[in-house]
């Protein structure tokens, strides 16, 4: 587990410090306006670190990428080959999808495409294996397993809403 540091910064922000297997040590500050700060110091002599300004939405976006949310790495799909006939994907739910406002179970992903949803990614924190009554919302994305087929049906419920499938 990486320690990180968090140092109050009065009338600036926060202050966040780890060091790397590598030995290079990274802070970021978040200031109190949403700017952050990236510095990356190669020891602990560096008197002239790197330093990396990013406005909140830039900070978020690179948050995503690092994070998997983006951008899926190699081991994405090691995964997705160890899973054999099964797909995962990440399908964002925009903020006009039918389902927003609606629960895991009444979205009908289930019961309709015969996929699951396994994780809500959410910026106020991501759910594992989420409970039938979890509402969805706006910019959530939803991490679904199924079969590579069920994916333009899931895709059409996302767009279209449970509706499109009555009858």
């Amino acid at each position: 587990m990486v320690e990180v540091r968090e140092t109050r910064l009065p009338g600036v922000g926060t202050k966040f410090t780890m060091r790397t297997d590598a030995g290079e040590k990274v802070s970021t500050v978040v200031h109190v306006d949403g700017l952050r700060e990236i510095y990356h110091y190669l020891d602990d002599d560096d008197e002239d670190p790197v330093v990396v300004r990013l406005n909140d939405d830039e900070a978020r976006q690179l948050g995503a990428i690092l994070a998997g949310v983006v951008y899926r790495p190699h081991l994405v799909h090691d995964l997705e080959v160890a899973l054999k006939d099964l797909v995962m994907e990440w399908i964002e739910l925009g903020e006009k999808s039918p389902l927003i406002g609606l629960t895991v179970a009444t979205c009908r992903i289930r019961s309709t495409t015969g996929s699951t949803i396994v994780a809500v990614l959410r910026d106020s924190g991501s759910l594992a294996v989420p409970h039938p009554d979890e509402v969805l919302q706006a910019r959530d994305t939803l991490v679904v397993i199924g079969r590579p087929e069920s994916f333009g049906d899931i895709r059409r419920l996302v767009a279209e809403g449970p509706a499109a499938f009555a009858g």
